[in-house]
């Protein structure tokens, strides 16, 4: 059993807490406002981590650390408050206090940073993998980037996990859009990397499994499903199971973010996806919508 804090429990930490309960692991949370649902079992510290003193009541004994953090808004200044100054705040707290186990020995806590493959700038539709250079242009991905590098001289043995486009419950928006008509482009290919939420949950919670069971992990984890797929071929897709029309071609764009994501390494280690691809993913999603409607 770990004693596990979680750092942001939104959707994917709430999630990731009711798994480690379950499996018999004490689970705390830090969080700026109280949960809109209870969760039997999490102990929630309320707390800014971006103002220092909020930090200051929340212990520092444990033995592993999740940072799952999002803006309040998608802007440079509340990216830079979150992943500069939270982040700084967080680790200054851990590095000054004097946590110790029984055994009177510090206890230095294993960090796993929930990062994007926004820090990526490729857009030729190149494929990347944890070793590909790492030369955002945008503010969020020079800002997770700082985090990351932050988390990592922290600790050698921190982990890092870039997680591609994240979709499922309350995640919708490609469904939303492939209803309401909207236009996607076909050519040059458009490539989209997408994870659902559960993979999220269930690769963070995997990685303690293995770090408890002696394995060292990787510094980097890209957390990407195993179909890296043009925009109108899933959204062609979509359509058909959505039993719409098959959206129009939009003009050929400026591309950005074009690129594939490859998950050789999560997968050689041994995590196995509920979701190998958009198909089972959107499936899901699909079928689960429809099961809401009727009842």
């Amino acid at each position: 059993m770990a004693k596990v804090l979680i750092v942001g429990c939104g959707d994917i930490g709430f999630g990731l807490a009711e798994l480690l309960i379950a499996g018999g692991h004490d689970v705390c949370a830090i969080k700026r406002k109280p949960m809109a649902k209870e969760l039997p079992g999490l102990k929630l510290y309320l707390a800014d981590i971006t103002v220092a003193d909020e930090l200051a009541s929340v212990p520092t004994d444990f033995d592993q650390i999740y940072v799952i953090l999002s803006p309040d808004n998608r802007d440079e200044k509340s990216y830079r408050r979150v992943y500069q100054h939270g982040i700084e705040n967080l680790l200054d707290h851990f590095a000054n206090s004097d946590g110790q186990d029984p055994g009177q020995n510090k206890i230095l806590p294993h960090w796993i940073f929930v990062s994007s493959t926004s820090v990526y700038s490729q857009n030729g539709g190149e494929w990347v993998d944890e070793d590909s250079p790492t030369e955002p242009t945008g503010f969020n991905g020079k800002a997770l980037l700082q985090a990351e590098r932050s988390i990592l001289a922290a600790g050698s043995k921190n982990t890092i996990v870039r997680f591609s486009g994240i979709y499922g419950p309350g995640r919708e928006s490609l469904i939303k859009r492939i209803k309401s008509g909207v236009p996607v482009q076909y050519d040059p290919p458009y490539y989209t990397n997408r994870i659902h939420r559960d993979d999220c949950i269930g690769v963070l919670a995997w990685l303690l499994e293995q770090r408890l069971a002696g394995k060292q992990l990787e510094n980097v984890q890209l957390a990407t499903d195993c179909d890296p797929a043009p925009i109108n071929k899933v959204a062609c897709w979509l359509a058909e199971q959505l039993n719409c029309a098959a959206p129009l071609e939009k003009p050929s764009a400026n591309l950005t973010q074009n690129k594939r994501c490859a998950n050789q390494r999560l997968c050689e280690q041994g995590y196995q996806f509920c979701f190998k691809s958009y198909r089972e993913g959107y499936g899901f999603v699909i079928q689960n919508d429809e099961l809401k409607t009727d009842s």
